[in-house]
C-alpha cells in the first residue's frame, strides 16, 4: 500500500521522475465548462468588484518528467465577462474600459516555466490585452492528474493566480478611485487528447 501511494504522489507531482519513456509531452485541451478566469478589483476603497469571464480555450502541453519544458497557450473571450449586474457588464466591456468590440479576446502564451515545488511552478509569458502584451508570471498549482471517475478520461486540473497592473495594458480611467491593482484567479481542467 505504500508503494502504491508513493507511485500515486509521484505521478501527480509537476515534477514527477518519470521512466525515459513515459516523458513524452501530453496536451491537456481546457474544458470550457471546468474553466473560470476570476478577478478581483477595488472600487473606491470601499469594495471590491468580483468579475468572472465565462468563455475561454487553449491548451496546456504537460511534461511530467521534465516540467521546465511544459508549455501553454490560452485564450479568453472579453465578451464572456460577468459582474452580477448587467449595466456594469456592458459598461466594463465597453470602450473606456476593456473596449471588447475593438479587443475581443485577451492571450496568454508562456515562455518560461520554473519548478519551485512538487506540484507548483511559476509560469512566465506573453499577455496581451487591450492590443498590449507584456511578460507576466503566474503561480500555478496542479491540484490534481489522473482519471476522471465519470469517463475515465485523463485529466489535469490547476489553480493559477497572479495580478497586473490595469494601467500597464491600457486601462487607466478612473484612476484614484478604481484600483490599479487587479488579482486574478483560475481554475482549469485540461482533458488529454489523444
Amino acid at each position: 500500500m505504500k508503494r502504491l501511494l508513493a507511485v500515486l504522489t509521484a505521478c501527480a507531482a509537476l515534477g514527477a521522475t518519470a521512466a525515459p519513456a513515459a516523458a513524452a509531452e501530453v496536451a491537456y485541451k481546457l474544458d470550457e465548462a471546468h474553466t473560470e478566469t476570476t478577478f478581483v478589483i477595488d472600487r473606491f476603497g470601499y469594495t471590491s468588484v468580483i468579475g468572472i469571464f465565462a468563455k475561454s480555450e487553449g491548451t496546456i502541453w504537460l511534461d511530467e518528467a521534465a516540467p521546465e519544458k511544459s508549455r501553454v497557450e490560452a485564450t479568453v473571450t472579453v465578451d464572456s465577462l460577468l459582474t452580477a449586474n448587467a449595466t456594469r457588464d456592458e459598461h466594463v466591456k465597453g470602450e473606456r474600459w476593456l473596449n471588447a468590440a475593438k479587443n475581443p479576446t485577451m492571450t496568454f502564451k508562456s515562455t518560461k516555466v520554473e519548478k519551485t515545488g512538487d506540484t507548483t511552478a511559476k509560469v512566465t509569458g506573453d499577455l496581451t490585452i487591450m492590443g498590449v502584451t507584456l511578460p507576466t508570471t503566474f503561480d500555478v498549482k496542479l491540484n490534481k492528474l489522473g482519471s476522471a471517475p465519470n469517463n475515465n478520461k485523463k485529466q489535469a486540473g490547476f489553480t493559477i493566480t497572479g495580478a497586473i497592473s490595469r494601467k500597464a495594458f491600457g486601462s487607466a480611467g478612473a484612476a484614484g478611485m478604481i484600483g490599479d491593482a487587479v488579482a486574478i484567479r483560475i481554475e482549469t481542467l485540461g482533458v488529454a487528447q489523444p
